[in-house]
């Protein structure tokens, strides 16, 4: 635990300083008032409705911890006590049987994106056909329990929403999968990297890590918890505060004029998604906030390309496979997102 707070400190000691900050500015707390007596002078009251951001943020916050809290739970623990290969076995050696059901098994492996990378490299390596593990990669941060019922909840107990977001997600994830099967059927998808000494640590995110023999498998589960936590926590954080500054003071005058133009509406909100890079257990609840201003296909676009394509991922894909696999990678999943957005609605 101390080993924890000291990796963490600044972003722990950042988080409750912000935290505290915005509900001091969401209750009118006295503590702010010469701070913002001070604004009101510099004529700036007007510009930085801060009272409305911090109520849009900690609605946001609130809604989406508790499922960062499950999702990061399930995941850990899964890690810890059950081994991918367990699961991959029984998968068929046909692939176009194994592509469907490598959508689904996110269901029993509900790995959050943040941790989907290392995952997919080291299937990979153990000599797990490419095209399924992309196909993995690209479903499970949506296909799992944590995200359906994080998005029921936000959408008010919509059905329709969780099936064209999970139909969507599955659909485009087999396309991948069959055009990784068309284009790397010999696997050679990693980049040549010099060996690394193991050491008997866990990198973040990674999977199924082995416990030093000291800790009980139960401490470890929970220590990777705390870590993913705070990895995965300090996104939602940035991307809550980002989409309630958006919508603060922009969504009104600006996105509602973009809104009449879905096409660009849809472009605009799949850029959004890739640079927020917000964790699937809890995008749901950012993209329920923008219901008021946009239509269905803008925000859809969103919580379909989101989990599949942001920008911690291509960075973490570029350290671990080819350039040209990730190029690949991300220019036909933002084509077939954008098509099928198109197509459908």
């Amino acid at each position: 635990m101390i080993k924890i707070m000291r990796t963490y400190a600044i972003e722990s000691i950042s988080l409750v300083i912000l935290i505290y900050l915005l509900v001091s500015l969401s209750i009118e707390y006295t503590f702010l008032d010469p701070i913002l007596s001070w604004m009101i002078n510099l004529n700036l009251g007007n510009l930085f409705s801060l009272g409305n951001l911090s109520t849009i943020f900690l609605s946001i916050f609130i809604e989406g911890l508790p499922f960062i809290l499950l999702g990061v739970l399930i995941s850990s623990f899964i890690q810890v006590y059950i081994k991918e290969e367990t699961v991959w076995k029984w998968l068929p050696k046909n692939p176009f049987i194994s592509i469907p059901l490598s959508t689904v098994l996110g269901l029993f492996l509900p790995i959050c994106e943040c941790g989907i990378v290392p995952v997919a490299k080291k299937l990979i390596q153990k000599g797990f056909p490419v095209y399924s593990a992309f196909t993995f990669l690209l479903a499970a941060p949506i296909i799992n329990p944590v995200t359906i019922a994080s998005t029921y909840i936000a959408f008010g107990e919509s059905v329709e929403m969780v099936l064209l977001r999970s139909s969507l997600g599955a659909g485009i994830a087999m396309a991948m999968g069959i055009i990784f099967l068309w284009l790397y059927h010999d696997n050679k998808v990693l980049r040549v990297s010099k060996v690394i000494p193991q050491t008997d640590h866990c990198t973040e995110h990674q999977g199924n890590c082995s416990p030093p023999q000291s800790k009980g498998r139960l401490h470890h589960a929970l220590e990777h918890s705390i870590f993913e936590m705070f990895n995965m926590g300090k996104y939602f954080v940035l991307g809550a505060l980002i989409a309630a500054t958006f919508q603060t003071y922009i969504g009104v005058s600006v996105i509602k004029q973009y809104a009449e133009y879905s096409g660009l509406a849809v472009i605009i909100m799949m850029g959004l998604a890739f640079g927020l890079s917000i964790c699937s257990s809890a995008d749901a609840f950012i993209a329920a906030s923008f219901r008021s201003v946009l239509g269905t296909a803008p925000i859809l676009a969103f919580l379909v390309y989101g989990p599949m394509m942001d920008m911690k991922n291509i960075l973490m894909m570029f350290d671990s496979f080819k350039k040209s696999v990730v190029l690949t990678f991300f220019i036909g999943t933002t084509l077939l997102t954008a098509l099928s957005i198109f197509i459908l609605l």
